[in-house]
C-alpha cells in the first residue's frame, strides 16, 4: 500500500512538472491594448503635401496605415510604394516581426476639409504582423 501512495505521488509531482506554465512567462509585463500613434522620422514619400501615420496596437500585432495628401496631386503608385517602404522600417525596427498579411484590401478615401476648402485624398492600409 505504501508504495502505491509513492508510486501516485511521484506520478502526480512528475506530471505538475510537466504541465505547469513556466514562471518566465508569469514574470512578462502584460502587452497593453492601447492604440500608438506613430509618425515615421522616414515618410519615403516625394510629393510635400503628404504625410504618413501609423496606427499600432501591440496586443494584436496590427497596423493601421494612413498616407495623406492633397487630392490633386495623389498618385496611387507612390502611395503604395511609400507603404511598402514605411511597413518595412517599422518591421525593422520591431525585429520580433518577420512579415505581414493584409488584413482588407487597401483602400482610398476623398474628403474636404471644411476650414481651409482643400481636398484631400486617404489611403489607407491595415496588415498584421507576424513573428
Amino acid at each position: 500500500m505504501k508504495k502505491f501512495f509513492a508510486f501516485t505521488a511521484s506520478l502526480l509531482c512528475l506530471s505538475c512538472m510537466i504541465f505547469a506554465e513556466d514562471y518566465q512567462d508569469l514574470l512578462k509585463e502584460p502587452v497593453s491594448n492601447e492604440i500608438e500613434t506613430i509618425i515615421p522620422e522616414d515618410q519615403h514619400v516625394t510629393n510635400k503635401t503628404a504625410k504618413v501615420r501609423l496606427e499600432y496596437t501591440p496586443l494584436t500585432d496590427e497596423v493601421r496605415l494612413y498616407y495623406t495628401c492633397h487630392a490633386v496631386s495623389f498618385d496611387q503608385g507612390e502611395a503604395m510604394n511609400t507603404a511598402l517602404a514605411v511597413l518595412k522600417d517599422f518591421q525593422d525596427a520591431h525585429e520580433e516581426y518577420f512579415g505581414y498579411k493584409y488584413m482588407r484590401r487597401d483602400s482610398v478615401k476623398y474628403y474636404k476639409d471644411e476650414k481651409t476648402g482643400f481636398k484631400w485624398a486617404m489611403y489607407q492600409s491595415y496588415v498584421r504582423f507576424t513573428r
